[in-house]
């Protein structure tokens, strides 16, 4: 068995542990061993974690992803009803990370429009931080759908924060200009 396997099978025991330390010590060693497979786990202990220790240690892990990896495990979480409550620190992932979630605009824009303020503002954050180009029918669409929503939202807060999201959105490059 090689050392990394040895580190990965550590690492699910101890992610899979009903104690703190156990826990703590799994996403510990998950900084320098952790592969997809780890990562879904932790991100499924978050999601079932009542203890406030282990669920800031995984926030804080997320914030230091540098994999790009573990984009597809976070956008799967971001789908997942479940983790409503976390959408915020899962979106704030990805800037805090400089992880590229481009190629799932759809679904930050989707998240801004129904999520609450802080869901948006995070989504904000990272469609700001953009370094891609779109196709134009798909920007037309999000703009809409933005457009839609300034005008159904009720709360000023979060209005202005989409009346932003769309004003972002309509200044992203184009594919092929």
């Amino acid at each position: 068995m090689t050392t990394e396997s040895k580190a990965i099978k550590q690492i699910k025991t101890a992610l899979s542990s009903s104690t703190k330390a156990q826990l703590l010590e799994g996403i510990k060693l998950s900084r320098a061993h952790a592969n997809r497979e780890t990562f879904e786990l932790m991100l499924k202990l978050l999601k079932e974690t009542d203890e406030a220790e282990v669920e800031a240690a995984i926030i804080q892990f997320l914030y230091d992803l540098k994999d790009e990896s573990s984009v597809e495990p976070l956008i799967a979480a971001l789908q997942d009803e479940a983790m409503r409550y976390y959408h915020a620190f899962l979106i704030a992932a990805f800037w805090q990370s400089a992880i590229d979630g481009s190629p799932y605009i759809e679904i930050f824009v989707k998240k801004a429009i129904e999520g609450e303020y802080m869901v948006s503002l995070e989504a904000l954050t990272v469609v700001e931080n953009f370094d891609s180009s779109f196709p134009d029918d798909l920007l037309m669409e999000l703009d809409a759908d933005l457009m839609e929503a300034i005008e159904s939202e009720e709360q000023e807060e979060k209005r202005n924060l989409l009346i932003s999201m769309k004003e972002v959105v309509s200044k992203l490059p184009v594919e092929g200009e």
